[in-house]
């Protein structure tokens, strides 16, 4: 009865650590992203331009499925107007270029890398924060408000 706790136990252990090794990092603190961050600002996204889509490389087809779809990224900049700086050179009324990377075709019928690249999407006339750290680079972007949709 004890072998089998144990061996169980084991198995348990071999399967959860490897996964744990690829999960997420905690989410940064607010000092964290101040700290970490060269610029940190709030403002109106005016304008979005994105390069070619490429594969992330970060998706693999599942049992060689034939069906399966790799995932696509774009390499992209949003164009920020401040109406708040919260730290670095940007002041208000400023334009301030935001790199980013956009997720343009997910992975399908194939398994993705956890953690993955972090991935945004910049919508324009919307307000965000954003921390350009690169430490706390999934946690660094905050989308305020969204444009209304028309009718």
């Amino acid at each position: 009865m004890n072998n089998r706790l144990i061996i169980s136990l084991f198995s348990a252990i071999a399967f959860i650590v490897p996964n744990l090794c690829f999960a997420l990092p905690a989410p940064c603190t607010q000092e964290e992203l101040l700290q970490s961050s060269d610029f940190a600002i709030v403002g109106t996204v005016t304008k979005v331009e994105c390069g070619v889509p490429y594969e992330s490389k970060e998706c693999t087809a599942k049992d060689g499925n034939s069906s399966f779809v790799p995932e696509m990224i774009a390499n992209c900049t949003a164009t920020v107007i401040v109406s708040e700086n919260i730290k670095g050179k940007y002041n208000k009324g400023d334009e301030a270029p935001v790199p980013y990377v956009q997720l343009v075709q997910r992975c399908e019928n194939g398994t993705h890398m956890i953690p993955g690249s972090p991935v945004k999407n910049f919508i324009p006339n919307s307000v965000i924060k954003y921390y350009n750290s690169e430490q706390c680079k999934y946690w660094n972007y905050i989308q305020i408000s969204t444009p209304p949709k028309s009718p």
